[in-house]
């Protein structure tokens, strides 16, 4: 719960980072180069999931539709840490009027060791997409 509400506080911070104020009909950006590998977000019975090839998926804890997250150049962000890849996957959408907020999930996924693991989602009070502090990708693993 801690690192919930932490998270919470970094998103307030960060806001001003976002670089759209309001979500978009499109997921936006969907397909990505992760740890060696074409990579690509997909609906899966209304839930997104990470399509890692035409066999093998692994479905996310959030709704359809979601993307990953750009860096400062609108491209796919991967982070490099302590010699993993780490990536985040968010949806975003607008709070019921009159309020102008938004209510959005964030789940990272990581390559390390060999191995994909995915955090669980943290829900922030701001609009996607944005560019995200580094401790919002890599806070909920265990390093």
């Amino acid at each position: 719960m801690m690192k919930k509400n932490v998270l919470f506080a970094l998103g307030i911070f960060s806001i001003a980072a976002c670089a759209d104020p309001a979500p978009s009909d499109s997921p936006g950006l969907v397909h990505a180069s992760f740890a060696g590998k074409n990579v690509s977000l997909i609906n899966e019975n209304g839930r997104c999931a990470l399509s890692l090839s035409a066999a093998q998926s692994i479905t996310l804890d959030m709704i359809w539709p979601c993307r990953f997250s750009e860096d400062r150049q609108k491209n796919v962000r991967v982070e490099s840490y302590r010699q993993a890849q780490v990536l985040m996957v968010e949806r975003s959408e607008h709070l019921p009027a009159p309020s102008k907020d938004c209510a959005t999930d964030l789940q990272a996924i990581r390559y390390f060791k060999g191995r994909l693991e995915v955090a669980p989602v943290s829900q922030i009070a701001a609009c996607g997409p944005g560019y995200w502090d580094q401790k919002a990708l890599i806070w909920d693993f265990d390093w």
